[in-house]
């Protein structure tokens, strides 16, 4: 009896996981937004040991997942719920069973653009990404973009052809 609940755990890691763009982030994504962001409003890397959020993914994870803050009040998201000064932004892990290349090659795309990013922020840069709500988003109306919570995802950059 205890293999059937297992099993349909790894089942759901090996089909829903490893799937690209397990979130959804097509261009009809209702929820997908360019931010434009003034460097004064944009925390990462070491600097977000200074805020009341955690380090744990200041930096890419194994996974190429990592998070950015942005000050709510410098973007036009509402966030009638979220608590805190700040949105966060994250890249989607990237995740497989076993060795795949593909995942690899998704990993450190993910990581190049947060070097990118990281060296933007570093010359003082704004923040410009493609970023959307998933699950914490829709449209309200008017067309604003309204989160249920704090959370948003960086669209994953592209695997170049």
């Amino acid at each position: 009896m205890r293999a059937g609940p297992i099993l349909a755990v790894v089942l759901f890691v090996s089909q829903g996981l490893t799937a690209p763009g397990a979130f959804a982030q097509s261009k009809s994504d209702p929820t997908r937004t360019t931010l434009d962001v003034p460097r004064q409003a944009v925390v990462m890397g070491d600097d977000i040991a200074r805020t009341d959020w955690s380090t744990r993914l200041a930096h890419p994870s194994n996974e190429g997942q990592f998070e950015v803050l942005v000050r709510k009040s410098a973007t036009q998201i509402q966030a009638p719920d979220c608590k805190s000064d700040y949105l966060l932004i994250r890249m989607p892990a990237s995740v497989s069973i076993g060795s795949d290349p593909a995942t690899q090659a998704a990993v450190a795309r993910k990581r190049q653009y947060f070097d990118q990013l990281l060296a933007a922020y570093d010359k003082g840069e704004s923040l410009h990404a493609e970023v959307f709500a998933g699950p914490y988003g829709k449209r309200g109306p008017g067309g604003a973009l309204l989160l249920t919570q704090c959370n948003l995802f960086f669209v994953e950059p592209a695997s170049p052809h």
